[in-house]
């Protein structure tokens, strides 16, 4: 199966976009193992439009793909800088596990944001779907 970056999905390089939010869905959010990284930085609840969030049991976290009738609960946090966006690189496994793309969310206030977030590599989804 080859699930690859959809339309209106793409790659990016830090320098290619303003956008220094994130979007996170499982350990990274609020009170998850993973949310000490993001401690005290502003962020609100938000969801991603057309896309299901999977959560393999023999993973221990979760990943998300796309899919048009479904949406994903999460939180945007703000402001990243470009040191805690290469220590989320490292965590999500970018490049291997994930990779960083942009997408938009809508906030809880209807507001839309583009936001980085993690988005499995095939070698993931191929081996957990």
């Amino acid at each position: 199966m080859n699930l690859t970056i959809r339309k209106g999905e793409k790659r990016l390089n830090d320098k290619d976009t303003e956008s220094k939010n994130v979007f996170v869905y499982g350990t990274l959010q609020h009170g998850e193992s993973r949310n000490n990284v993001l401690e005290n930085l502003e962020y609100e609840k938000a969801t991603l439009p057309k896309h299901r969030k999977v959560s393999p049991p023999t993973l221990g976290f979760p990943f998300i793909i796309f899919d048009e009738d479904c949406e994903v609960k999460g939180e945007v946090y703000y402001n990243i800088d470009s040191e805690l966006l290469k220590t989320l690189d490292s965590i999500e496994g970018e490049g291997s596990l994930y990779h960083r793309i942009v997408v938009e969310v809508l906030t809880h206030m209807g507001e839309k944001v583009k936001a980085y977030t993690y988005y499995p590599s095939d070698i993931l989804v191929n081996k957990y779907l």
